[in-house]
């Protein structure tokens, strides 16, 4: 009876059907997920910032054109238009001077008047007198033709033609007497000299009337007077100065930049100014040819909004390369040599760039096409020639 129990559990054994084999299993390659993006052509740019005055776009220091007292003056921060008086001198010396200068140059032609009219008296009476001489010539000079003639045919006597031709030669010279009188009057050097009076006379009219016009300094322009450099009661001398003149609601943006940053501004360049926390738009409104003495080049600029005079900053986009733009975490080194990861085929495969600038997270290179999908982030460990699958 033991002997049966212990054989039983062998016999069930035994008798149990065998399992099945089991199949092989195959799984599939892993493939990393990545994101891509295309490499669009484009400019990279940057902010970039320079200290830049504020100025009048027209400004004068004007100067007193006469030698006077001050009587009065405009207050700095009116307003003028062109013409207008801003500093005015005592206008009575000036008066005065004219006066005189009017009445020496009524005295000189008075002067030169009558000294015209006295040669024109003895113009007329040497006229006559070289008028009678040229006829006593002529009938002298027939006289003595007579004589010859009578002379040749024995009707008159040799001493009697000596005679006439004494006249004739006597009537000659008296001609050339009145001929000579006549043109020394023409020459008369006291005429000539009333004359040169008489200009020097009007010459100091003018000057007088110059100077009583000067007597008010004018501003030669519309604007804004800034700041009055004489006080009333002081004496202002001739081309000293008496007020500073600006066009304070036209200013102007001057900017000293680099010749090469200069080179690259164009008018499309879209510049900021700002000034006391606001800030306008401004374009380029001219450049000079070359660099001053500082060796920077003098950039103008005329604001779109309302600025002050004074101090500001200047900031614009600094083109620093043209080419393909991607995130700057798209492109990756090794060896000193830059590069990106493309997808082909459904693999991961690097792709050797240019690096031409990186500025603020962004990058330009060179050596990919236009459009071309880069892998974007980078997934870690992404090695070239992995499987890849590329998600939205």
């Amino acid at each position: 009876m033991k002997r049966l129990l212990v054989f039983l559990p062998l016999l069930l054994l035994a008798c149990a059907p065998k399992p099945e084999a089991e199949a092989p299993q195959t799984t599939a390659p892993l493939r990393v997920q990545v994101r891509t993006l295309k490499a669009e052509p484009g400019l990279l740019t940057r902010e970039a910032r320079a200290s830049a005055n504020v100025v009048a776009e027209k400004e004068s220091l004007v100067a007193a054109g006469a030698s006077g007292r001050v009587v009065r003056t405009l207050p700095a921060g009116t307003r003028v238009r062109a013409g207008e008086g801003v500093v005015f001198l005592d206008p009575a010396p000036f008066q005065e001077a004219l006066a005189q200068a009017k009445l020496a140059l009524r005295q000189a032609e008075e002067n030169l008047a009558r000294a015209e009219a006295q040669t024109e008296g003895n113009r007329k009476a040497l006229e006559a007198q070289l008028a009678a001489a040229d006829a006593q010539v002529a009938a002298a000079k027939r006289r003595y033709e007579e004589g010859k003639a009578l002379l040749a045919l024995g009707a008159l006597a040799p001493l009697e033609l000596k005679g006439l031709e004494a006249q004739y030669l006597q009537a000659q010279s008296a001609y050339e007497n009145a001929k000579e009188a006549l043109a020394r009057l023409e020459r008369e050097d006291d005429l000539r000299l009333l004359r040169l009076q008489v200009e020097a006379a009007r010459l100091q009219v003018q000057q007088a009337e110059r100077n009583l016009k000067e007597s008010v300094v004018r501003a030669p322009f519309a604007g804004e007077v800034v700041e009055v450099y004489v006080k009333e009661g002081e004496f202002a001398g001739a081309g000293s100065r008496a007020f500073r003149l600006a066009t304070t609601d036209r200013l102007l943006v001057k900017v000293y930049l680099p010749p090469e940053r200069a080179a690259a501004l164009t008018e499309d360049t879209a510049f900021r100014v700002r000034q006391n926390g606001k800030e306008v738009e401004a374009r380029l409104q001219a450049k000079s040819d070359l660099p001053g003495q500082n060796r920077l080049v003098e950039v103008t600029l005329r604001p779109t909004g309302p600025l002050l005079p004074g101090a500001a900053e200047v900031r614009y986009p600094e083109v620093l390369a043209e080419g393909l733009l991607l995130p700057a975490g798209a492109v990756r080194t090794e060896d000193g040599e830059a590069f990106v990861y493309v997808v082909e085929e459904g693999r991961a495969r690097k792709r050797p760039v240019r690096l031409l600038a990186q500025e603020g997270g962004r990058a330009a290179v060179a050596g990919l096409e236009a459009g071309e999908a880069v892998v974007y982030p980078v997934p870690e460990g992404l090695e070239d020639g992995d499987l890849v699958e590329v998600v939205p």
